[in-house]
């Protein structure tokens, strides 16, 4: 029983970084997209550039802030930092304005919740038929 514990654990452990991963992935697509829209640098570099250390240093603070704050809390410190964060970041990189920055990234986090929830929807799922294959 504990052995199969184990193994639910790491699997719900491999779908987080599976979901880490496809997130970071799907937000360079998503910001070369809606900078090709909106007629900015569109290149790869440059979004995995702004996506890499916007990623990091919302993992460090993710980590950081699970163990001081409660899960609504944090959620919401860490959505307030991560789109304060990521206008810097863009308007750095992007050579543009705050203002104009922070819409690009509230219209990119906007776009990233939407697929995050169905992305973790279907890794959940995925999860449940483990664990349901773990007792049969």
């Amino acid at each position: 029983m504990i052995l199969q514990f184990g193994a639910i654990i790491l699997t719900a452990l491999v779908i987080a970084v599976i979901l880490a991963i496809v997130m970071l992935l799907l937000g360079v697509v998503i910001t070369r997209w809606y900078a090709r829209k909106k007629d900015w640098d569109d290149t790869l570099k440059t979004a995995l550039i702004v996506n890499g250390i916007w990623f990091i240093v919302n993992l460090i603070l993710n980590l950081a802030l699970s163990f001081v704050l409660t899960s609504y809390i944090s959620s919401i410190v860490l959505l307030i930092v991560d789109i304060l964060l990521g206008a810097v970041i863009v308007s750095k990189f992007y050579d543009k304005e705050f203002g104009e920055s922070l819409i690009f990234v509230i219209v990119i986090q906007i776009i990233l919740f939407i697929i995050g929830i169905i992305v973790v929807f279907i890794l959940t799922f995925m999860l449940v038929l483990a664990f349901v294959g773990l007792f049969l």
